[in-house]
């Protein structure tokens, strides 16, 4: 192979041998870059797959948390409904109880009215013409009541006795002739005891309360 020798074919030899560097020097420059650019690209690559994950994330959590917002929505219907039921209820049951009263009111007016009605016409009544006086029995066995006609009226009377301590009841029907008196103790089947009530009453006249001594 024939060499040229000359000055201008060394500086041609030199221009080439620097090209062919200058092109080795680009050619790993440039793969260079490109590994660069690869590994950027598969970093941004797994970013952006990253992202998607994340994102995935929270969509999904953002659908949890409206089915919970839809679901306390719900709850929150379901509690409203019930108390406006329990509201409702309430006052009805209250407005129950203002007739009640109301009617309560109305019906104690009503017995206060009778009550004053009575105790009006019960002052306008004339005494019970009966003295009651006791004396005890000959045979031993408890008190007799003697009953003495006041009057000049043949006096039909319903007399009734309660023992305080036994609650023993007597009810019994008399007829005391005008002026006369009227014993009634074991042998009319009742033994009156200290402390026994006597009630008397008869048509027109007042109710007499008499408490044996």
């Amino acid at each position: 192979m024939h060499s040229d020798s000359s000055p201008a074919g060394q500086r041609t030899t030199v221009v080439l041998w620097a090209a062919v560097a200058v092109l080795s020097i680009a050619s790993i420059i440039l793969a260079a870059l490109y590994y660069q650019a690869t590994r950027d690209l598969e970093e941004q690559k797994m970013t952006v797959a990253a992202l998607q994950l994340e994102i995935a994330k929270e969509v999904t959590r953002s659908a949890e948390l409206k089915s919970d917002l839809n679901a306390s929505r719900t709850d929150t219907q379901i509690l409203a409904a019930k108390s406006a039921q329990l509201s409702s209820e309430v006052d009805s049951k209250e407005q129950a109880l203002a007739t009640e009263r109301e009617n309560v009111e109305a019906e104690k007016s009503k017995a206060e009215s009778v009550q004053l009605a009575l105790d009006h016409e019960k002052s306008r009544l004339p005494v019970l013409p009966v003295h009651i006086e006791m004396r005890r029995s000959a045979m031993g066995r408890g008190l007799v009541a003697i009953f003495t006609n006041t009057s000049a009226l043949q006096l039909s009377v319903v007399m009734g006795t309660l023992n305080p301590t036994t609650k023993a009841f007597f009810r019994k029907s008399i007829q005391i002739a005008p002026g006369r008196k009227l014993e009634i103790g074991y042998l009319e089947g009742i033994q009156f005891a200290s402390g026994d009530e006597i009630r008397m009453r008869t048509a027109g006249f007042e109710e007499t309360h008499y408490t044996v001594p």
